[in-house]
């Protein structure tokens, strides 16, 4: 089943990878003004993504932790970085529809270009400031709500 994350009758999950509160937050507030049915999950660590996608550990049950229908993934977390996990998702039959918006700081074209090599489906680069924060959320909802449609199982 095909679904838009603006028009769906459940709920739509999202996982965010991030090792900063704040910005956990930031993109956790982004997405709920975008669509007040998300189910947003987040984890710190490439370890801990790993986990939850693969349902080991303390994941292990569905319910609790489902199955994402997009994935925030900061490049610069602990343990596994965030160019790792893109390229576990992107090995796995399960998980390789998932799609994975890699979010960090870095404008390195080599960070780019690695993050697509492994899989990614967009780069963002966190915003700095206060118009960059506006248009972030903005191009967040305009173009993840509406328009995409997401695989119901990945």
């Amino acid at each position: 089943m095909i679904k838009a994350i603006a028009n769906v009758k459940g709920s739509v999950s999202v996982l965010v990878v991030e090792d900063d509160a704040d910005d956990y937050e930031f993109i956790e507030n982004t997405v709920k003004g975008c669509c007040k049915k998300a189910s947003v999950q987040w984890v710190r660590d490439g370890d801990q993504a790993v986990d939850y996608l693969f349902h080991r550990g303390k994941y292990e049950d569905e319910a609790q932790y489902p199955n994402p229908d997009l994935i925030f993934l900061d490049i610069r977390i602990p343990k596994k970085n965030g160019l790792e996990v893109a390229k576990i998702i992107k090995e796995d039959p399960r998980l390789k529809k998932l799609p994975t918006i890699m979010l960090t700081t870095s404008s390195s074209s080599k960070d780019i270009l690695h993050a697509y090599e492994n899989g990614a489906n967009s780069y963002l680069k966190k915003p700095e400031g206060s118009q960059e924060i506006e248009w972030f959320k903005k191009a967040i909802c305009l173009f993840w709500s509406p328009v995409v449609l997401f695989p119901r199982e990945c």
